[in-house]
């Protein structure tokens, strides 16, 4: 990962007013309080996809460099627990969809969560869809991280409602529930199957950035190798998040008290990039950065009381 001090820039304030319009679209669909009026960035060509009063704001295509748009294996590595990673997927994945790309969007949720995403996808996305995906014992965890935050149940209500305008859009769940040792190996297998199987369909995996990186080892521990790594065959497009600095919702121990909104900078970059995406190597980790400007966290679903304001 890489560390940069800020500085101030149009490309940080661009990229923070597409990702605060795409954010607001999100949550409209999902029934949350927003502002009275959302605008689409300058320079953005803002479209509408979705039905039952859903809407998922696209961000300009040629803001997405076609060496982005058109990897098979294509890579986000995140922090867990904002809401800007969320709202670029989704700005990401309805731009795909306008270009009438098929995608594979890999989640780190376990593999048990598969039937429970498959229905919401296939639901009208009512109060009684997204309880029923949401009451998995994933979702109901005593110690929450950003895997299922607001934000991340708002991103995937965004594509359920691109699916409904014949968005060709999958999710795939590919984390195991074993011994973290064996977490890496296991999703890479669960992606290797994916690729295998999709030759004509985008992979774009979102997960920790710890398991996205290229190289072999890390700060803990020098013989780690990523789910990435174990598929560097697959000829991966590795891109980790940068940001302006801002916080996440992370949990920094094994309890749940230990999980909380915590300002964030690890990810910060300097000076900020012009567009979303950048392909200049920050690092031999990865091959380039996708950029969400500042950060704001997400705390878990249950915690933010988003449920209850899901009635339509």
């Amino acid at each position: 990962m890489f560390r940069i001090h800020r500085s101030a820039s149009s490309g940080a304030h661009r990229v923070k007013r597409t990702l605060a319009t795409l954010s607001f679209a999100a949550g409209a669909a999902l029934g949350v309080p927003q502002p009275a009026v959302a605008q689409a960035a300058p320079g953005t060509n803002g479209s509408s996809s979705g039905s039952s009063g859903s809407s998922t704001t696209c961000a300009a295509l040629d803001a997405v460099p076609p060496a982005v748009l058109d990897a098979p294996f294509l890579v986000f590595g995140e922090v867990h627990g904002t809401r800007e990673v969320p709202a670029f997927v989704a700005a990401y994945l309805c731009a795909a969809a306008k270009a009438q790309r098929r995608i594979a969007l890999a989640l780190e949720y376990p593999a048990g969560e598969q039937h429970a995403l498959d229905a919401f996808m296939a639901s009208g996305g009512k109060e009684q869809d997204v309880r029923r995906l949401t009451g998995t014992a994933f979702w109901s965890r005593d110690r929450q991280d950003g895997r299922t935050s607001a934000a991340m149940l708002r991103m995937l209500d965004s594509i359920r409602a691109l699916r409904t305008s014949n968005a060709d859009i999958k999710v795939v769940a590919i984390d195991g529930d074993g011994a973290p040792a064996g977490r890496d190996a296991f999703m890479a297998g669960k992606l290797r199957t994916e690729l295998d199987g999709g030759a004509d369909r985008q992979l774009l995996l979102l997960i920790g950035g710890l398991h996205a990186v290229r190289t072999k080892g890390n700060r803990f521990n020098p013989h780690y190798e990523s789910a990435v790594y174990l598929l560097a065959d697959k000829r991966p497009l590795a891109l980790t998040v940068g940001t302006s600095g801002g916080t996440a919702w992370v949990c920094q121990g094994p309890t749940p008290a230990s999980c909380r909104a915590t300002n964030w900078d690890i990810n910060r970059v300097s000076p900020a990039p012009r567009t979303a995406f950048s392909l200049v190597p920050p690092s031999s980790q990865f091959d380039g950065v996708f950029f969400v400007g500042a950060t704001t966290a997400s705390p878990p679903v249950q915690r933010d009381a988003v449920q209850e304001q899901l009635i339509r």
